[in-house]
């Protein structure tokens, strides 16, 4: 088991080793116009970057937001501005009464939101910021809190007589006082105004996180493995044997990153069966070469819930993407465990038969292709402590999985 746990921490080590380079193809867009082609190290930015890698040909330059007028990298869009930023202090351990506001001028990437006759960008350090930007004009919408003298916290919501200004030329539009300070409710007054009078217009809101389910089929060998301290045991000399095993179910998969579908969440539901049989033996007398002698035979099966990180090699955007995957189990197990039992020099059988444990716990590791809505999957299994009356009692499984997605 702790073998298992070791393989299972440097699978996630060596993963997060290369997810620090994620260069995926993009362009930059340099302060004289021009526009370069390359690659940008893409880091799903949850802070707005402060500065990016651009990869063009053999060699890797950082650009900060001073040497930019922009890039685009995926399916994003981030600007360069020299603006003035709401500084205020928001942390309430830090705030009183008399916090004054603040801006500071700072030259910062933003990501573009909405693009038409008015653009909106979002800036965030610890905090979202939202930008405007129509005709000339390019502005924060602000909102902050700040403590009154009683101590409590109390919204300047400036943003809506911004935008009840900024949107005036449409009346198809209007602003509710109750609006949030949300990215997903500004993205939708924006687009509304840039498509005022089209009476076919439904805002339709995007996802964030893509998902996907599917079923899989799987063939392997599973080996069970036993040990006991007793020297009488029914288990002495027994070696365990590879057995043909089945695995089959459904998946559901969440994706943490829309755009590089690199990091996903695994939820898998499957049902397992294995079942062999073996002979072995050992001396008990040995001045009358006396043997016992075991046929063992097993039968278990397992509903098995297993939840699992994917991690995707997917930089080109290509057909074929190799990942890798790893996580832990809970495997609810029926069957049993039969032991017979015969003695040189003595007649009758005798007979043991043991029952796995109810629950167990297990890992899994897995390396594999993809392409389009298939997948192929060579898996590792570990499910610790089956059964109760060994010192140890795991099983192995090695086995090759189908994958289809239905999204």
């Amino acid at each position: 088991m702790r073998k298992t746990g070791t393989i299972l921490f440097l699978f996630f080590l060596s993963v997060l080793l290369h997810a620090q380079n994620n260069f995926i193809p993009g362009s930059i867009t340099k302060l004289d116009g021009t526009i370069h082609k390359g690659d940008i190290n893409f880091q799903d930015w949850k802070r707005s970057p402060k500065q990016i890698e651009f990869r063009n040909g053999d060699g890797t330059i950082t650009f900060s937001p001073e040497r930019l007028l922009g890039f685009t990298v995926g399916e994003e869009t981030y600007i360069s501005r020299l603006t003035s930023l709401d500084v205020t202090e928001q942390n309430l351990n830090k705030m009183h009464p008399s916090t004054p506001v603040e801006f500071m001028d700072v030259h910062i990437f933003l990501r573009q939101l909405v693009e038409g006759n008015i653009n909106l960008y979002e800036y965030f350090d610890y905090r979202s910021h939202y930008f405007f930007e129509k005709d000339d004009v390019f502005r924060e919408l602000n909102y902050r809190e700040m403590l009154t003298d009683n101590l409590k916290l109390k919204p300047q919501k400036t943003f809506i007589g911004q935008l009840n200004l900024l949107l005036s030329d449409c009346q198809d539009v209007h602003v509710k006082e109750s609006m949030s300070y949300k990215k997903e409710q500004l993205v939708k007054l924006i687009n509304m105004y840039n498509h005022c009078g089209d009476q076919t217009y439904v805002y339709k809101k995007r996802r964030e996180i893509e998902n996907g389910s599917g079923a899989f089929i799987g063939v392997g060998v599973t080996k069970l493995n036993l040990n006991t301290e007793s020297s009488e045991s029914a288990f002495v000399n027994y070696s365990p044997e590879n057995n043909m095993s089945i695995n089959f179910g459904g998946f559901y998969e969440l994706f943490i990153n829309k755009d590089l579908k690199k990091w996903s969440v695994l939820g898998e539901l499957g049902f397992f069966t294995v079942k062999g049989d073996t002979e072995y033996s050992h001396v008990y007398f040995e001045l009358f070469d006396y043997h016992n002698r075991q046929q063992f035979e097993y039968q278990i099966s397992s509903v098995d819930f297993n939840l699992l990180i994917r991690y995707r090699f997917n930089t080109n955007n290509q057909k074929l993407i190799p990942f890798l995957g790893g996580g832990v189990g809970v495997n609810f197990t029926s069957g049993n465990l039969e032991v017979f039992q015969t003695k040189d020099g003595s007649d009758g059988t005798n007979h043991y038969k043991f029952e796995p444990r109810k629950m167990n716990f297990g890992l899994s590791l897995g390396a594999g292709l993809e392409v389009s809505k298939f997948a192929l999957e060579l898996r590792y299994g570990f499910v610790s402590k089956v059964f109760s009356f060994a010192d140890s009692s795991d099983l192995q499984t090695f086995m090759l999985r189908a994958y289809y997605n239905f999204n």
